[in-house]
C-alpha cells in the first residue's frame, strides 16, 4: 500500500516478534515476556506443522541490484502458488530493471520474506513484507493475500470487509493519539488496506506501510479495530478467516539453545585434509524444493557438504535438517531473511542471525557454528555479533554460477576451472540447475582426486574462531589460521 504521509515510524514489529515466541532482538536469551495484550500483535502459523508446505526463492545471485525473494508454496493450493510466483517475479524483475547502481552508494536491494497468519482447512493467509533499499534508506511495505480453500481462489485483503468507507472511518477513530499518521490520510482507497489480519481476540488489525526509515528500523504502523465494531464489516469469507486464525497452530514458544551441542558433521575426523585433497561444497539460500534431491545425490556419491540456511526456510522444513545431520552434512547459518547485514542496525543484525540460529537449532538439534553473510557482505559490527553468538564467518572462493537460467554444463565447467585444494565452493540451494549439475560436479572433481568434506574439516585440527572470517584456506595440521584472514593455500 502507499505510505500515509508518516512523520515517523512505530516499531511495533518488535512486539509482534516477541509475542510469537521468537528470540528478542536485543538479548542473548529468550525472556518469555508476554505482550499478547498489545492489540496489533499478530500470531503466525508454525510452518513445520503444515503438510505439503515448501519454500520457493527468487534470487539475483551475484548480480546487482541484490534480489532475494522467498514465498511459501502449498501442494494443495496451486492458484496461490501461481499468484505469488507471478506477482513476486514481476516485482523482482521490475526492481532489477529500473533500479540503477549509483557510484558512491551502497548496492540497492529488494528483499521479500513471509509469514502465514492463518492456515486452516478453510483459509490460508500469506503476509508478505517487501523491503527496498535504494542506496540510502530502507522502505518496508506489508501485504496479506488470502487463499479461500473452499473456492480454490486467491483474494486480496479487502475481500474480508464489505465497506471500505466504513473501515476508513473506524481506522481514523482508533488511531492512537501518538500515531504518526494524519487522520486525513486514511482515505477510501482499497490499496490502503492491502494487509488486513486478526489478532487472537478476533480484533481486525489493519497494517500500514512505513516510509523511508533509517537502516534497520521496521517502519510498521498498525491499528486494531475491536471485534464488536469490526463484526458488522466482515464478509462471509472475513468471518471464515477470523475463525481460521483462531484455529491455526502457532509457533511454539522458543527455548534457549544452550542445551544444543555445537553443529559438527557426524563424520567429522574421518578425512585428514593435511593429506587428502579436500574441497568443501557450501550450499546457500535454502532449504527449498530441491534440497531433498541434493541430499540424495550427496548420499549416493558418498559426499557431504555444508548447508548455510535461511532461517525462515529452515523453520518450515525441519525434516530436511534432521536428514542433513544424519547423513553427515553440516547445518550452518545464513541469517533469517537473507538481507545484506551491513545495511542494518546492530540490533537487527543480531536479530537476523539469532532468529536463524534458533530455527536451525530447533530443526536439527545442533547450534550452528558458521555464518555465511548474504552477498558476502560483512563489517566490524557483523563480526562483533558473530563473535557474541559463537559463529565464525565464511566466505567462499569458488562461485558455481548456478543461478536461474544457467545450464548444468556451464556450472560444471566453471567449478572445474576454479576448484583447487582447500576451495570452498559456493552453490545455491534454490534452483533446479544446481540439482541437475551436482552429480557431474561430484563425479568430475572426484576423478581429479578431490574429497568432499564440511568447511571446518578443511582446517584439520585448527579451530575456526568466532568473529573471524575464513575464506578458502586449507590449513595443515598444527598450523593455526592467521587471524581469520586468507590463509596459505596448500598446492
Amino acid at each position: 500500500m502507499p505510505p500515509l504521509g508518516f512523520v515517523g515510524v512505530i516499531t511495533l514489529l518488535i512486539i509482534a516478534v516477541t509475542s510469537c515466541g521468537l528470540p528478542l532482538l536485543g538479548g542473548g536469551r529468550d525472556k518469555g515476556i508476554d505482550v499478547a495484550s498489545e492489540p496489533t500483535v499478530l500470531t503466525f502459523a508454525d510452518p513445520a506443522k503444515i503438510a505439503g508446505l515448501s519454500v520457493a526463492t527468487i534470487s539475483s545471485g551475484t548480480a546487482k541490484p541484490h534480489v532475494h525473494v522467498s514465498y511459501p508454496t502449498l501442494s494443495d493450493a496451486p492458484a496461490l502458488n501461481k499468484r505469488l510466483k507471478e506477482e513476486l517475479s514481476a516485482k523482482a524483475r521490475r526492481f532489477s530493471e529500473k533500479t540503477a547502481n549509483r557510484e558512491g552508494l551502497r548496492t540497492p536491494e529488494y528483499n521479500v520474506d513471509w509469514e502465514l497468519t492463518a492456515a486452516s482447512r478453510d483459509a490460508v493467509g500469506v503476509r508478505l513484507r517487501e523491503s527496498r533499499f535504494t542506496g540510502r534508506t530502507w522502505v518496508d511495505s506489508y501485504r496479506t493475500l488470502w487463499y479461500d480453500r473452499r473456492g480454490e481462489k486467491v483474494v486480496d485483503s479487502t475481500s474480508l470487509v464489505s465497506n471500505i468507507k466504513e473501515l476508513s472511518t473506524l481506522v481514523r477513530k482508533h488511531l492512537p493519539s501518538t500515531a504518526p499518521v494524519h487522520a486525513e490520510s486514511v482515505v477510501v482507497d482499497p490499496d490502503l488496506f492491502d494487509s488486513l489480519n486478526f489478532n487472537t481476540r478476533g480484533d481486525l488489525v489493519v497494517e500500514f506501510d512505513g516510509q523511508e526509515s533509517s537502516p534497520g528500523s521496521t517502519g510498521r504502523v498498525a491499528v486494531a479495530i475491536p471485534r464488536k465494531e469490526a463484526d458488522r464489516l466482515l464478509t462471509t469469507f472475513g468471518r471464515q478467516v477470523r475463525t481460521a486464525v483462531a484455529e491455526t497452530t502457532t509457533r511454539p514458544l522458543s527455548a534457549t539453545l544452550d542445551h544444543n551441542p555445537t553443529a559438527v558433521s557426524e563424520l567429522n575426523g574421518t578425512v585428514d585434509c593435511a593429506v587428502a585433497h579436500c574441497v568443501a561444497l557450501a550450499f546457500q539460500g535454502g532449504p527449498g524444493p530441491y534440497t531433498e534431491r541434493l541430499l540424495s545425490t550427496l548420499s549416493t556419491h558418498g559426499a557431504r557438504a555444508t548447508f548455510f540456511m535461511v532461517g525462515s526456510n529452515a523453520a518450515a522444513m525441519p525434516g530436511l535438517l534432521h536428514r542433513m545431520r544424519e547423513q553427515g552434512d553440516l547445518v550452518a547459518n545464513q541469517t533469517w531473511t537473507h538481507r545484506d547485514l551491513t545495511l542494518l542496525s546492530t540490533t537487527v543484525i543480531y536479530d537476523q542471525i539469532r532468529r536463524a540460529q534458533h530455527a536451525i537449532g530447533m530443526g536439527s538439534g545442533q547450534t550452528p557454528a558458521l555464518l555465511l553473510p548474504p552477498y558476502g557482505a560483512t563489517d566490524a559490527r557483523v563480526a562483533d555479533v558473530a563473535r557474541e553468538l559463537g559463529l565464525a564467518i565464511v566466505q567462499g572462493n569458488v562461485d558455481a554460477g548456478d543461478v536461474a537460467g544457467a545450464t548444468p554444463e556451464a556450472v560444471v565447467k566453471r567449478v572445474l576451472a576454479d576448484a583447487r585444494r582447500g576451495s570452498i565452493i559456493l552453490m545455491r540451494d534454490m534452483d533446479q540447475v544446481t540439482a541437475d549439475a551436482l552429480p557431474q560436479v561430484l563425479d568430475k572433481l572426484r576423478e581429479r582426486g578431490f574429497v568432499f568434506v564440511t568447511v571446518p574439516e578443511l582446517y584439520g585440527s585448527g579451530r575456526m574462531m568466532p568473529g573471524l572470517t575464513y575464506s578458502s584456506p586449507i590449513v595443515p595440521t598444527g598450523v593455526a589460521p592467521t587471524g581469520g584472514l586468507r590463509s596459505h593455500q596448500v598446492p
